[in-house]
């Protein structure tokens, strides 16, 4: 398995590498439109290739190396793409600003400005427009712009400010006991790569700010994360939506230090700073441009731009109110308000799409992950320029973008309306760890799996065999290694809710009897518990023990429905907190679907996460008819699912079906 997992890795990195390669070809000029939404598809490819088939059995201090490795390799293979116009903007405004002049005291084509016109001048867009960058971005510009008159400065910085991105949410995962493999949801991202890399947004800066503010903030660093805070929104206004959040939960005590970045670097424009808000207001609230929420409230208003504004600003404000008072871990409520400023922009251009990613490496979300995706229609643009006519995308490229993201999106909100909008629990520190069993007649199995429950570096409290009516020597050769024993009818479900009931620890993991545990779990499963209050469980992960590409498809499956749709089975080794399943009406006693109900519990009560791996499962069931078994599993949890919409339990019948082909 591993040489099947590590041979697809290097193939999907090779997809990427080869993508971001083409672009420096001289075909990839004349036919630049066909190259960049081609490539774009490639590379998205390339990047679920490589972040499900991740390879195993690496040190974290390894992993830290080698996410960090590919992701420069994959940005200087990206340098090949042409940079946008706004780039040139970027360098013609530092040339002046170095010279002494203000960007915000004309537009770019005012007669003043005559003087300083070159080549990149020529090419910069809106050029009737005052600036609208802040301050200390400017003169961030006339510092670039000074070392070298160049884009490919700003591509150099940009690419390193980046990988910081990705130290930084490497650092968080850490912190929060998570899998580390998760960074290359942004690390690997199309969007990061042509956005930041390719086409050299500055954007960036502002995501590094905001992410060091919020490392600081999990570190209960508040005084620094306010300073950050002040840089952030010194690197693009829009991040003053998070100062309601910072208020309300990071200690407004420290909130006057959000002031020395903003204050020092607009001293040295002071006189002509006024200009930015005119700026500001020319590209905001007067444009509208690809919003999926302003731009039909713009066509019921019969292309009232003004009024259209208003309309999602207030429906912005309504929801920092409820971010604001619902959820309490203040990196998930700048996640939400980051994306709703996105959703209800008047302009949404595909790199804005990037601000949300990093949270959604923090906090998986399959409407995000498929957003960065269908974000490639956006360079559909590039045929009007090709053919001559005016810039512009496509209706039909906007509904590419916009429709998959949003159908899933409303799928996934739903836990939002069966949680009737209330708060989210923040639950205690876990101290005890119960692991449960379910057995039925698995004497050639239950020793090793036992054994290696017995040797976790972090001893559970409690390990429960809950047998179903065993006719083998299961239960004795469970009772003769010291495990508590509890009997119950025979049924998965039933027979874990039993052992639930005799457990007393504040946690539980339920390990299948043909699995073998790695030392680390127990630790793995009680730290993210503990780092991540929200968290009421989840699944740990898990590997085949024989080797082939169809099991090595499960596998990479399995852990995409997990991370992203929160959805785990009973194989991968499912941990939860006691106190939130008792909340749900305790484990559920289903014969059969009792891991896909437990998901859907978790989910309720609060957040769930996939770990990195770390139990051995026997591929016994997948040795025949490796098809027709998927095909099973898929009807069955599809008409399950659909029983579930109208509360009948039809787990009986499913049962007898499943096991009927045995």
């Amino acid at each position: 398995m591993r040489n099947a997992r590590r041979s697809l890795f290097f193939y999907s990195l090779a997809l990427i590498f080869i993508a971001g390669a083409s672009h420096w070809t001289p075909w990839a000029i004349a036919y630049k439109g066909w190259f960049m939404v081609i490539s774009y598809g490639v590379i998205s490819l390339g990047f679920v290739g490589a972040w499900l088939s991740f390879p195993e059995g690496l040190s974290p201090r390894y992993k830290v190396g080698l996410i960090l490795l590919i992701a420069l390799l994959a940005r200087i293979f990206m340098l090949g793409v042409p940079v946008s116009d706004d780039v040139y903007r970027y360098l013609w405004e530092g040339k002046i600003i170095i010279a002494g002049e203000s960007p915000y005291q004309y537009p770019a084509d005012h007669a003043h400005y005559e003087p300083y016109r070159d080549q990149y001048w020529e090419v910069m867009n809106h050029k009737d427009k005052l600036t609208a960058y802040p301050p200390l971005a400017e003169l961030i510009f006339a510092g670039v712009s000074h070392i070298s008159y160049s884009p490919l400065a700003f591509k150099v910085l940009f690419i390193l400010a980046d990988l910081c991105v990705v130290w930084v949410l490497l650092s968080l995962l850490a912190r929060r006991g998570a899998d580390l493999r998760t960074a290359l949801l942004y690390a690997l991202n199309p969007l990061a790569l042509f956005a930041i890399a390719g086409e050299a947004h500055f954007d960036v800066l502002m995501i590094l700010a905001i992410m060091l503010s919020v490392l600081c903030v999990e570190k209960r660093a508040f005084a620094w994360g306010w300073v950050w805070l002040g840089i952030a929104i010194q690197m693009k206004i829009v991040a003053v939506v998070l100062v309601p959040l910072y208020l309300w939960r990071c200690n407004w005590r420290h909130a006057w230090l959000m002031l020395i970045p903003l204050v020092l670097s607009s001293l040295y424009f002071l006189d002509s700073l006024s200009g930015m808000f005119h700026g500001l207001w020319a590209f905001g609230g007067t444009n509208a441009f690809n919003g999926p929420i302003h731009g039909p409230i713009n066509y019921f208003l019969d292309d009232n731009i003004t009024w259209a504004t208003r309309s999602v600003f207030l429906l912005f404000g309504l929801v920092t109110l409820w971010v604001i008072w619902a959820v309490k871990t203040p990196a998930k409520a700048a996640y939400l308000l980051i994306a709703s400023l996105v959703l209800l922009s008047p302009v949404v251009h595909y790199w804005y799409v990037l601000w949300v990613i990093p949270f959604v490496v923090l906090y998986p979300s399959l409407s995000w992950l498929v957003l960065s995706f269908t974000s490639g229609a956006y360079f559909t643009s590039t045929f009007s320029v090709e053919n001559g006519a005016d810039w512009s995308l496509p209706v039909w490229a906007m509904w590419a973008t916009w429709l998959p993201f949003l159908l899933i999106l409303i799928y996934e909100l739903r836990m939002v309306l069966i949680r009737q909008f209330r708060p989210n629990t923040l639950w205690n520190k876990p101290k005890t760890l119960a692991i449960i069993v379910p057995t039925l007649n698995e004497s050639d199995q239950i020793a090793t799996c036992l054994s290696s429950l017995q040797a976790l570096n972090r001893p559970a409290d409690e390990i429960i065999v809950s047998d179903g009516g065993s006719s083998d020597q299961t239960v004795t050769i469970a009772q003769s290694m010291g495990v508590h024993v509890v009997t119950s009818q025979r049924g998965r479900g039933a027979q874990i809710r039993a052992g639930v009931e005799a457990a007393s620890a504040d946690v539980v993991l339920v390990i299948h009897a043909d699995c073998v545990c790695n030392k680390r779990i127990s630790q793995q499963v009680m730290t993210v518990l503990t780092q991540n209050p929200e968290v009421v469980g989840g699944a740990v992960g898990q590997r085949f023990d024989r080797s082939s590409l169809h099991l090595l498809i499960i596998e990479m499956l399995n852990d995409a429905r997990a991370t992203l749709g929160g959805a785990s089975f009973g194989d991968q080794g499912q941990f939860f907190r006691m106190a939130a399943i008792q909340q749900q009406g305790g484990f559920p006693d289903y014969p059969l679907m009792e891991d896909i109900e437990l998901s859907l519990r978790m989910m309720k009560a609060g957040h769930v996460v996939l770990l990195d791996g770390g139990i051995q499962n026997a591929a016994r069931q997948w040795q025949n008819g490796f098809l027709t078994r998927i095909l099973l599993i898929l009807r069955l949890v599809i008409v399950f699912r659909l029983s579930r919409l109208f509360n009948r339990d039809v787990t009986k019948k499913l049962y007898q079906r499943y096991y009927a082909r045995k």
